[in-house]
């Protein structure tokens, strides 16, 4: 399984070329939302890869937030870039959700054995 780090600093390089190419595109500085939060999320990773657990919980909840938000504002505006980022962002959520459930029964196997 991928580390959450590691999907999160794809998620963000996604979010942040992305946004780049958006602003390149349109002009419009809204598209620099989405480099903001790849920014942000980029910044989380470090502390995930240390196993700060309150890092990684925010780095999630953004991620959760952010990814709804972009499919909401793609579908609306009809803007396949801000849909994609959307989605990749949102499978970045799953990953994360897969990974914790799969270190819980981990944890719980480690646990039962001992």
């Amino acid at each position: 399984m991928i580390k959450n780090h590691v999907v999160m600093i794809l998620n963000a390089v996604v979010l942040i070329l992305g946004g780049v190419y958006g602003y390149f595109v349109s002009g419009s500085p809204t598209a620099l939302i989405a480099p903001a939060i790849g920014v942000i999320l980029l910044a989380l990773s470090f502390p995930t890869k240390k196993e700060n657990h309150t890092m990684a919980h925010i780095g999630v909840a953004l991620t959760l937030i952010s990814s709804i938000t972009f499919i909401i504002i793609g579908f609306r505006r009809s803007n396949w870039i801000v849909i994609g980022m959307g989605i990749i962002t949102f499978l970045c959520f799953d990953l994360y959700i897969l990974n914790f459930i799969l270190r819980k029964k981990q944890r719980e196997a480690n646990k039962n054995s001992v």
